[in-house]
């Protein structure tokens, strides 16, 4: 056994056995480039971002009326961009805005399109009337969103419409909110299907 691991043919053949294999690899990965391209090119999902731009509603209750229900209203900005080589439509879709797990507004959303390797910003309004909140929540939020950080989820559920597709598309945002500064831009996690396609693709093909 030994002198088979020492025999200087044997060590040679796996040598070139090894050097074969990795040509084999790079020639396979060289020629199928045009093709991951062309697959990644119509695959890249849009990216969706919000910004909460203001809101109504959150001032702390008068002592006298700590268990009345609340009624907000949210003023919202959803950016979208598309990345692909074609246009993509929604018919129609949700939103709902949460507050430590408390459904404080929701509403819908009107149906838009964005243009091929284009962008456009959205307006949505999420709203509630008569909304039973515990008083120390309210207080909490009413706190917080006077110093800026109230942190809210912005959950969204938009229907594709031009390919007729039932399956919706599940957006999830975690947005800081509130006080005298300029509401910032804060990117969104979508769950939808040729998602995996946004994961592994360079940022540089979402230009061909």
């Amino acid at each position: 056994m030994s002198s088979s691991i020492n025999n200087p043919r044997h060590q040679y053949s796996l040598k070139e056995d090894l050097t074969r294999a990795v040509k084999a690899i790079l020639v396979f990965l060289w020629f199928t480039i045009p093709l991951w391209i062309l697959i990644l090119r119509f695959l890249l999902p849009p990216k969706f971002s919000v910004q909460v731009v203001g809101a109504t509603g959150l001032e702390s209750p008068p002592p006298a009326q700590h268990n009345a229900p609340v009624s907000t209203v949210f003023n919202i900005t959803l950016h979208a961009a598309n990345r692909r080589s074609s246009g993509r439509c929604y018919r129609n879709g949700e939103v709902a805005v949460r507050y430590s797990g408390y459904t404080v507004a929701w509403g819908r959303t009107m149906a838009f399109c964005v243009g091929e390797k284009a962008a456009r910003q959205l307006p949505l309004v999420a709203w509630a009337d008569g909304v039973c909140l515990p008083s120390s929540l309210r207080e909490r939020m009413a706190a917080d969103w006077r110093a800026g950080t109230a942190e809210l989820e912005v959950d969204l559920r938009l229907f594709r419409g031009n390919d007729g597709s039932v399956t919706p598309a599940w957006i999830s945002c975690k947005a800081t909110a509130g006080g005298a500064k300029p509401p910032g831009v804060t990117p969104c996690t979508t769950f939808a299907s040729q998602n995996w396609a946004s994961d592994i693709a360079p940022a540089w093909m979402q230009y061909f």
